[in-house]
């Protein structure tokens, strides 16, 4: 019997929920299971969706097609078991049908709406969103911190929540004992509100006065790149922050082990995959202490968690690290690759209507 697993995100990848679906296409190959996303693939087992709501909707024009279309799939791919992976828009699926719905919930509308008060107007998405919990057999959730959420603003009972985090893979995040680049940090990811990369570069003021010759290398794009170019203008930056563009993931790798230090700024995270790619690089994370993040960091042996929005903590921990260069220390094996396939495995063997 198929599984059909339902994804925005896909390869080629826009971001970390993208990045787990291929990771575990990739380890499931020998499973009757099919993905179906937007994404542009001629790869087996993987079916494009077409919806005129996609471009405009994105995650929400897929869960509208999801659910224009949910019997018509189910009946022509013969399948048994639907994971429907979330992120805040992919899931608005409230239609009952006829076999077991697993949701992978790997962040919230409430957490979009109550950390970033531009996005107050995502509330609308809330009563939907909690009655798709609701029904869903069985809920995935990435961090502790999700499932904390699931619980105290959704009312999901927390024996419906199976906890799995986002896994690496260490045949592409590596330490690799290469010389660091002397004083340099090194962000990654899209350069958005919810990222944090505003307050990242506000910092490097406080960063340069202690290190004058620090170098913060941005990689990413987004909607706020611009706006952070121009930041970097204006606050006279620009011999100590350079915007790489896109980063290809066969050089991402390189990126994490010369640099000294990593740093994620975001408002909120689902789970914030950078912090343990960076991890696993052997390199130390100053991450900030907000949900998704603080469930990574729990150890001053991986890196330190500063406030979010308080520049002067954060150019400290990045000082602190670039003065007193250390290894992070190893990730525990629940990362692992070949832990998250059986944890999933056993969740998909267990889930039943």
């Amino acid at each position: 019997m198929t599984t059909g697993v339902i994804t925005y995100d896909f390869f080629p990848l826009i971001g970390g929920i993208g990045r787990l679906t291929f990771m575990l296409y990739g380890e499931l190959k020998d499973k009757d299971m099919l993905f179906f996303s937007p994404a542009d693939n001629s790869l087996p087992g993987h079916i494009r969706i077409f919806s005129r709501f996609i471009r405009p909707f994105k995650h929400v024009g897929v869960a509208i097609w999801l659910h224009c279309n949910v019997h018509r799939i189910i009946a022509e791919h013969k399948l048994s078991k639907l994971n429907i992976h979330s992120g805040a828009g992919g899931v608005l699926f409230f239609r009952r049908i006829d076999i077991p719905v697993i949701i992978t919930c790997h962040h919230t509308y409430w957490q979009h709406y109550t950390y970033i008060t531009s996005q107050f107007w995502k509330r609308i998405f809330y009563p939907f969103e909690k009655l798709t919990y609701l029904r869903a057999d069985k809920i995935i959730s990435n961090s502790e911190d999700t499932t904390r959420v699931l619980v105290e603003r959704y009312d999901i009972p927390e024996e419906k929540i199976t906890l799995i985090p986002c896994a690496v893979d260490y045949h592409k995040f590596h330490c690799t004992n290469q010389e660091k680049r002397f004083n340099s940090i090194f962000y990654i990811g899209r350069i958005d509100t919810r990222k944090g990369v505003d307050f990242l570069i506000r910092s490097m003021p406080l960063v340069v006065q202690q290190i004058p010759d620090a170098l913060l290398l941005v990689g990413g794009n987004g909607s706020h790149l611009d706006k952070m170019k121009s930041l970097v203008n204006r606050l006279n930056l620009k011999r100590n922050v350079t915007f790489l563009g896109f980063v290809p993931d066969d050089k991402l790798n390189a990126l994490y082990n010369k640099a000294q230090c990593v740093v994620v700024p975001s408002i909120f995270e689902g789970f914030g995959i950078t912090v343990i790619e960076a991890i696993a690089a052997g390199t130390r994370v100053v991450g900030t202490d907000v949900d998704g993040i603080r469930s990574t960091i729990t150890s001053g042996d991986y890196g330190s968690l500063v406030p979010y929005g308080d520049c002067r903590a954060l150019a400290d921990a990045i000082v602190a690290e670039l003065k007193n260069p250390r290894m992070a220390q190893e990730l525990a094996p629940k990362y692992r690759l070949d832990h998250i396939r059986s944890r999933y495995l056993e969740v998909l063997e267990e889930t039943t209507h």
